[in-house]
């Protein structure tokens, strides 16, 4: 995992501590980001620390800023060399960002075991886009045009030691187990017909707690964040305050959103109804 974003650092790591033998911690030792900006490393390892009993992590710091060059590029080279530090010894290599969850590591570690059995190099594993959190403790998360559960892959989860990456967390050409929530797809940034190997609930797959955030940390995901440039940040802040304060009304307009990443539904998720990010 990278640290430079903590606020679901305990939660992600708890979520899948024993199921791996050494979690690898790389940062940028100056503790800036891909793009040059100060990044919350020293919190991130704090909090990384304090969620390891058993001394797993090993903290690899080193160079990983270059703001004259493409962002994705050096996301890429970091992730990379956190990939190869983690794969000495190692049969699979998990990649899970510090916002991730994993709600069911059985059902993870089952769909991974098939992985191996049919000789794929990668799982593509499900998660949910989680949006905010409502006042009443509930949360808006994407969703298809009826409310039906849609999925993300930014990447697979798992892969061979190994694995060379192309873009991000992505491993173009490596051969795949991909997983989903239904028969067919649901992700709406893949082709309708892309491969559905397995199927497990919708209750099992990554939560991916996106924007569910305090104001100070959206502010600095606003900074920091790869993708900064293709968002217009001031709109978006006012829609996503807007949507927690009104999850019904947000959730309403789902089947007349023509933007499919702007469909939500009002969702439950107890145990971390009341965690603070």
């Amino acid at each position: 995992m990278l640290a430079g974003d903590p606020a679901w650092i305990a939660q992600s790591i708890g979520s899948y501590y024993h199921l791996v033998d050494r979690i690898v911690v790389s940062y940028d030792r100056s503790g800036r980001s891909w793009a040059g900006h100060p990044l919350s490393v020293q919190e991130s390892l704090d909090r990384m620390v304090a969620a390891d009993p058993e001394g797993k992590i090993l903290l690899l710091p080193g160079d990983y800023t270059d703001p004259d060059r493409f962002v994705l590029d050096v996301e890429t080279e970091h992730r990379q060399s956190a990939l190869d530090a983690a794969s000495e010894g190692a049969d699979w290599v998990i990649q899970l960002d510090t916002d991730e969850l994993l709600p069911s590591p059985s059902t993870f570690t089952a769909q991974l075991t098939i992985a191996e059995q049919r000789g794929a190099d990668a799982l593509e594993f499900p998660a949910r886009i989680i949006y905010a959190r409502t006042p009443s403790g509930r949360f808006l998360e994407q969703c298809g045009r009826l409310w039906t559960a849609q999925s993300a892959y930014p990447g697979p989860v798992a892969v061979r030691a190994g694995t060379r990456l192309s873009h991000a967390r992505q491993a173009a050409g490596s051969p795949m187990h991909r997983v989903d929530v239904a028969p067919w797809n649901t992700d709406p940034a893949h082709p309708w017909n892309a491969p559905v190997h397995a199927v497990i609930s919708s209750a099992h797959a990554i939560l991916h707690m996106s924007w569910v955030r305090t104001e100070a940390q959206m502010a600095e995901k606003r900074r920091v964040s790869g993708y900064a440039g293709a968002v217009k940040w001031e709109s978006e802040l006012q829609h996503w305050r807007w949507r927690a304060r009104h999850p019904r009304l947000t959730a309403l307009r789902a089947p007349v959103a023509r933007d499919p990443l702007r469909r939500f539904r009002v969702t439950s998720l107890p145990v971390l109804a009341r965690v603070q990010p």
